[in-house]
């Protein structure tokens, strides 16, 4: 992914910087981006998708848990 997205900053960069002899070089440019989005955190988007349905499974069964809870915790004080 990060590969595709250098190599279409790099076209786009080459077209552009053609007929400039003031633009960076292009190992320069590509050192200077590739440096940039190291530091982004970026997952694929499969990824973030499958990471999101456990989050959302995890959240009902939370919700359930509290649920149970509060049952119990009622049947227990009302036994008392």
């Amino acid at each position: 992914m990060l590969s595709r997205l250098l190599d279409e900053v790099m076209s786009r960069f080459d077209s552009g910087a053609k007929n400039s002899s003031d633009e960076l070089s292009r190992s320069q440019l590509k050192a200077i981006i590739t440096a940039s989005l190291r530091h982004i955190d970026l997952v694929p988007r499969d990824e973030f998708d499958a990471q999101a349905a456990v989050l959302l499974r995890t959240r009902k069964l939370l919700q359930d848990l509290e649920q149970r809870f509060i049952v119990l915790e009622a049947s227990a004080k009302a036994q008392k």
